[in-house]
C-alpha cells in the first residue's frame, strides 16, 4: 500500500503542466483570465485553418526540429517561467512535447491544450449545430 502511494506522489509531481480539453469554452475562459494562448503551429497551418484570434503565434516547430528560439520569442512577448500561458498546435501532440521541454527548463504554468486545433474544431463545429439533422 505504501509503495502505491509514494507511485501516485511521484507521478503527480513529474508532470507540472495542467492538459486541458481545447474547446471554445475553455479557451474563452482562459482568455478571460488573462492567460495567453500560444498557437505553435507552423505559418503555413495558420494560413490552412486560421488562428485563434487573440492568441500570439510562436512556432515551436520548423523543418530543422526545435525552434532553438522559442525561448527568446517568449521573453520578447513578455512571457517568462513565471507566466500562465496555454499552448495549442494541430492535434496536441506538439502542444504536450512543448509543455514538457518547457517545464524541464523551469517553466512552472503552462497548459496544454489537449486535442489542440482538431479538437476546438469538432467542438466548434458540435455545437454551432447542435440540435440540426
Amino acid at each position: 500500500m505504501k509503495k502505491i502511494i509514494l507511485l501516485i506522489i511521484f507521478f503527480s509531481f513529474s508532470f507540472s503542466f495542467q492538459n486541458v480539453e481545447a474547446t471554445k469554452k475553455n479557451i474563452l475562459q482562459l482568455h478571460k483570465q488573462n492567460i495567453t494562448i500560444i498557437d505553435i503551429r507552423t505559418p503555413p497551418e495558420w494560413q490552412a485553418t486560421g488562428t485563434i484570434p487573440f492568441a500570439k503565434k510562436i512556432t515551436f516547430f520548423t523543418k530543422k526540429g526545435i525552434n532553438r528560439s522559442f525561448i527568446e520569442l517568449l521573453r520578447l512577448n513578455k512571457l517568462d517561467k513565471k507566466s500562465n500561458f496555454a499552448i495549442i498546435c494541430r492535434t496536441g501532440h506538439r502542444s504536450k512535447v512543448a509543455s514538457e521541454i518547457l517545464e524541464k527548463n523551469g517553466f512552472k504554468h503552462i497548459i496544454n491544450l489537449k486535442g489542440g486545433m482538431f479538437r476546438l474544431f469538432k467542438d466548434m463545429l458540435k455545437n454551432d449545430f447542435k440540435g440540426g439533422k
